[in-house]
């Protein structure tokens, strides 16, 4: 069967698309991204990631020609036409071809891609029994320009990627050079301590993940204490229950930290509590 993608503008085969050799996504990976989930058809919080995108967009100087309307449209005659209603949903942009060497150029027409797939979704038993993470070797700088953006150079995550394969567990969690937890390799983390959820704050320099406010404003509506603080690995290892978040696998709950094992349950019963309303929402 014919899989179809949104292309500057069009919605054509899959074996129909490329780009230019000179397209600064491919030689510089100058571009942005963003990955979604629809849910019988329905994209879930796309308003959001378009928002984000279109703030990094406007921050890096990457044009971003298209309207929400048109976005959704396309996404929803993508998913039509590839047959699919639990899809993976990337949106792709570079800053497409031409420009001097690493300046940024300006008046350069973008690429822009929509990719809608059947979803994957993470094994079962994940959520049931935890995912296990190990501290990376790696830190994050806390003066990065691009950590708080989706960018499409992912050379860092890979390598974080192999570390965590390396040890043995599922993913990594990432210190900054201030010494403080900042995030995984692909998603924000939390804790509970004494029945209060604590995320690290934006300035410790992660992505502004939208998983990650929508866990905040759950705790928010079901009275549930949260705050955004910054914290050692010492205390995170400490605590009472832990998970990560992103749009793709959601609320994960995690049952061990290196050699710790984290809380007496999995999933904890306020992780549980936001699994659930989280559930509700989509």
């Amino acid at each position: 069967m014919t899989n179809y993608i949104f292309f500057n503008g069009k919605i054509i085969p899959v074996t129909e698309g490329s780009i230019s050799t000179g397209d600064r996504g491919f030689l510089y990976g100058d571009g942005i991204f963003e990955t979604l989930r629809t849910y019988n058809g329905k994209p879930f919080k796309l308003a959001e990631h378009l928002e984000r995108m279109r703030c990094s967009a406007e921050k890096l100087r990457i044009s971003f020609a298209y309207t929400n309307a048109e976005i959704s449209e396309s996404i929803t005659k993508l998913l039509e036409k590839n047959s699919v209603q639990d899809a993976y949903v990337r949106i792709t942009l570079s800053r497409g071809e031409g420009g001097s060497a690493l300046q940024m150029s300006g008046g350069l027409k973008s690429t822009s891609l929509i990719q809608v797939k059947p979803f994957t979704p993470y094994e079962k038993g994940l959520y049931e029994k935890g995912m296990s993470l190990g501290v990376s070797k790696y830190r994050r700088s806390t003066t990065s320009p691009i950590c708080r953006h989706k960018t499409t150079n992912l050379l860092t995550s890979i390598l974080l990627k192999e570390e965590a394969r390396e040890i043995s567990v599922h993913d990594s969690i990432v210190l900054n050079t201030d010494g403080d937890v900042a995030e995984c390799i692909v998603s924000n983390i939390f804790m509970v301590n004494n029945g209060n959820v604590v995320t690290p704050p934006l300035d410790t320099n992660i992505l502004p993940g939208i998983t990650r406010k929508t866990v905040l404003d759950i705790c928010q509506n079901s009275g549930i204490p949260a705050r955004e603080e910054s914290f050692k690995i010492e205390t995170l290892i400490k605590a009472e229950e832990v998970f990560i978040t992103n749009s793709l696998m959601e609320i994960m709950p995690v049952s061990r930290i290196d050699d710790c094992q984290i809380g007496k349950a999995v999933p904890g019963k306020i992780t549980q509590q936001i699994i659930n309303a989280y559930k509700s929402l989509i």
